[in-house]
């Protein structure tokens, strides 16, 4: 069997090059060079771009991957190296991570449709109100990652199952790997409702991010032209890239991961007899912090004028210095 997860290493850290690079310059622009970005808004943009750069660096430690074999799902790590309970925990947060983030997409949107329909109200968004909207994705984050340890946590069981695949696709011992197993039916076709609870719960989780999302592009699409006309011209124009901006930051992680795990997370639901290396699918996630910021500069209009100044600049300094030399 061809072991993918052999190559995971040199993609990681392509990922956290470009995801470093990437959200420190945005990091940069947005405190030094920015303007139209002020007070709450930018601390979301640069706390957003400080989350992107530790995702992918958590990457490193957790190593994650994934395999579907029948009825059975198993999110495991890589890393041998260290502590098993080190590791283990790291995975269930690496798995929180992206809740986080998601949640965090939550929080800007409902800022941003504040801001749209009612400037004034943002200001409950400052000072103490920075715990709420900060305290909202931390705690979606950690129910989702405490949860996958829980209903995840391996038993005598799901080892037995997972313990000659795992053998022959990894050369591992799965009781000496950091994993979360979820099989939602015994041997008996009995329901594991442990497992099966982060299924459901975690699903639903998952749901009500995007519920949220959907509702205030919808309600910010509908109220777009009809409040954009209090604004200046060049303040609407700000309003619409930074709406178009948060949907396609929304959309990249979405296609990239969610749209393709779910027949993965689903497959253990049905009878369905596979033994497949799964985890490219988390290789791509670890695409998404670059993407991501890159996006927000491309879309954003006084990042991409800061960014194409910055290279005019250079380049006619270097033509100058090449005139000189041939003088």
């Amino acid at each position: 069997m061809l072991r993918y997860f052999e190559y995971l290493d040199i993609f990681t850290k392509l990922g956290i090059f470009t995801a470093s690079f990437s959200n420190f310059l945005l990091i940069y622009l947005t405190l030094f060079y920015i303007r139209q970005i002020r007070g709450t808004y930018k601390q979301m943009v640069v706390i957003l771009a400080l989350t992107g750069i530790a995702f992918s660096s958590w990457e490193l430690l957790a190593r994650p991957f994934a395999h579907n074999y029948n009825r059975a799902f198993v999110f495991f790590s890589l890393n041998t190296q260290n502590s098993l309970f080190l590791v283990q925990i790291s995975v269930a947060v690496y798995a929180g991570f992206y809740l986080f983030i998601l949640a965090f997409f939550v929080v800007q949107f409902v800022f941003r449709y504040v801001s749209l329909v009612n400037p004034i109200s943002t200001r409950k968004f400052g000072g103490f109100g920075c715990i709420l909207w900060m305290g909202y994705p931390l705690i979606c984050g950690g129910v989702y990652g405490g949860l996958l340890s829980w209903a995840g946590s391996p038993d005598e069981y799901s080892d037995d199952y997972l313990r000659n695949t795992f053998l022959d696709s990894y050369d591992l011992d799965i009781t000496q790997t950091a994993r979360f197993v979820l099989i939602p039916y015994a041997s008996d076709d009995s329901l594991r409702w442990r497992n099966l609870s982060f299924i459901i719960c975690g699903g639903s989780l998952l749901t009500v991010q995007y519920v949220i999302i959907i509702i205030c592009a919808i309600k910010m699409h509908s109220a777009m032209e009809r409040e954009l006309r209090k604004f200046s011209v060049r303040n609407r124009s700000v309003q619409r890239q930074f709406f178009r901006a948060l949907i396609v930051q929304t959309l990249v992680p979405t296609f990239l991961f969610v749209v393709p795990a779910m027949p993965l997370l689903m497959g253990p639901l049905f009878d369905i007899e596979w033994d497949l290396q799964t985890g490219g699918i988390i290789a791509l996630l670890s695409v998404y912090p670059p993407i991501d910021s890159f996006v927000f500069i491309m879309i954003v209009s006084e990042y991409r004028k800061v960014v194409s100044n910055g290279l005019c600049r250079r380049k006619k300094i270097s033509n100058h210095s090449t005139d000189v030399f041939i003088i």
